[in-house]
């Protein structure tokens, strides 16, 4: 089963990631993100209300196992080769807590499948207001140029 992580960059803090959901299913991930981004509406995550015009940045991570299980053996593998390098060194020493600590570092764990679900910006499917699609048609432009055309024909008298 693949789990996704969600990671924004808000208006306020462009150059900072944080993580808004953690360990969604396909079928959560869309009503929770998805639909709201392609709709220009807001996020609910928690008890924080997050305009999706506010957003920056976006990653969606797939990841094979729960946030909390990846993140943990990133931090394993991190101390592991922290380890290696300090044992293989002649007088360098890293002292380092290694990655895992911090929720963004979950990029690392998974595959970003952004590009998968998010395809155009905030609002993107909310279109044009109906009016505006209706007066956007084609044939009602024809049909409405071509009586404005004979009516100044008639009021002018062009055709004498």
């Amino acid at each position: 089963m693949a789990f996704y992580q969600v990671l924004i960059a808000v208006e306020q803090e462009p150059n900072k990631l944080r993580q808004v959901f953690e360990d969604l299913d396909e079928s959560e991930l869309k009503p929770k993100l998805v639909i709201p981004y392609k709709k220009g509406t807001s996020l609910i995550c928690g008890n924080e209300v997050i305009p999706v015009s506010q957003i920056r940045k976006i990653h969606i991570v797939r990841t094979t196992h729960r946030n909390e299980v990846e993140r943990e053996d990133l931090h394993s593998k991190s101390v592991r080769e922290i380890d290696r390098l300090n044992r293989e060194s002649s007088g360098v020493v890293f002292i380092s807590p290694g990655f895992g600590y911090d929720p963004v570092d979950i990029l690392e764990a998974g595959e970003d499948v952004t590009r998968k679900f998010i395809t155009g910006h905030p609002g993107a499917a909310a279109g044009l207001p109906p009016l505006a699609r209706f007066a956007g048609n084609p044939w009602l432009v024809t049909v409405v140029g071509g009586l404005v055309v004979a009516y100044l024909i008639w009021k002018f008298g062009w055709n004498k």
